[in-house]
């Protein structure tokens, strides 16, 4: 076992589908789904990450594939600890003298209980110090905006479990409100409607699949579609279907109008001033949903609003991270 004095820092985004991590210097070095495998007692972990999800669906009825993280909450106390290890084991092989600084992404609706439960965690995984630090003023960060500037930015950030909007300022959330719904919950819906019109039964991988390759709110993609396998509810046996992107507005339009919603809610209680820094600049979006085509058009639409986002939405909050990491006094610049 190695033996070093100092460990590397490093920043964590505790993500409801994936963790990322940043490691100081080196950039983002992991990305792998949030779940773990545990035995039929739920005592021993059987496999963590990218080797968990493959498991999905696919394992005896005395093997469990579960996620601590639900919604950007911690769900369970001793499997996200265990999640963490493993990571920062990653990160750090071997033992040092000198534990390792955390940046840690949190949502803004979190509690103090709930906030209080991640840094449990982190320590107990082996941290000295950790900074807890808003998952959409990190993304903002990420994006190479200027949320520390006194100008308004609304943020809507697209996640697996959760979907926020956010207006930032002086590197602090103005106002914000959180809907409990995201890429998952479309997952969810893709069964369901598949379920219902279809009469297939499919997994959530395979849900997963057809949301990344089908699912679109452009009228240009509506006759895009492909061959789905899965089990037939009336014959119990192997079949597949034909889905199309038409066939799925019903999964996603909803939510849309879910999202345009709360945004309209948060524009409400935001101060005149930061709102014509919102008219001038638009919004920006973030989070790995915000890449499900024709919704950024839609939400432009409804808005009147241009809008920004990066490359990559996805790793939007870890790279923000990444930056407080290398320079805390820029996210410590207006607080106490």
């Amino acid at each position: 076992m190695s033996l070093r004095m100092v460990a590397t820092d490093f920043a964590i985004d505790l993500g409801t589908s994936n963790i990322l991590v940043y490691k100081k210097n080196e950039g983002v070095i992991i990305n792998e789904p949030s779940m773990i495998v545990l035995d039929e007692n739920n005592t021993k972990v059987l496999a963590i990450g990218n080797e968990a999800k493959e498991m999905i669906g696919k394992t005896p009825s005395n093997i469990h594939v579960v996620k601590p993280i639900v919604n950007g909450v911690i769900t369970d106390f001793n499997l996200t600890e265990a999640l963490l290890s493993h990571f920062y084991n990653e990160v750090n092989p071997g033992m040092a003298f000198l534990q390792p600084k955390v940046v840690i992404c949190v949502p803004s609706g979190i509690t103090d209980i709930e906030s209080r439960a991640i840094i449990d965690a982190a320590l107990h995984a082996g941290s000295r110090d950790i900074i807890l630090v808003d998952e959409s003023l990190a993304a903002a960060f990420g994006m190479g905006l200027t949320p520390e500037d006194p100008k308004g930015l609304l943020l809507i950030n697209l996640g697996a479990g959760t979907t926020e909007v956010a207006v930032i300022s002086l590197n602090g959330i103005v106002t914000s409100k959180t809907l409990n719904k995201g890429g998952d919950y479309i997952d969810e819906a893709i069964i369901d409607l598949i379920r219902e019109n279809k009469k297939l039964d499919i997994g959530k991988n395979t849900a997963e699949n057809i949301k990344v390759d089908l699912l679109s709110l452009k009228v240009k993609d509506a006759e895009k579609a492909i061959d789905v396998d899965g089990r037939d509810l009336l014959t119990a046996a192997p079949k597949t279907v034909n889905v199309s992107s038409k066939d799925l507005v019903d999964c996603i339009l909803p939510f849309a109008d879910d999202v345009v919603s709360m945004i309209y809610e948060v524009l409400e209680k935001v101060p005149p001033e930061l709102t014509a820094d919102i008219k001038r600049d638009g919004f920006a979006l973030t989070g790995a949903f915000s890449k499900a085509s024709g919704l950024r058009e839609y939400i432009e639409n409804k808005l009147g609003l241009s809008s920004f986002m990066s490359e990559d939405p996805a790793t939007d909050a870890i790279l923000g991270a990444g930056k407080i990491l290398e320079d805390p006094d820029m996210f410590y610049k207006y607080r106490k």
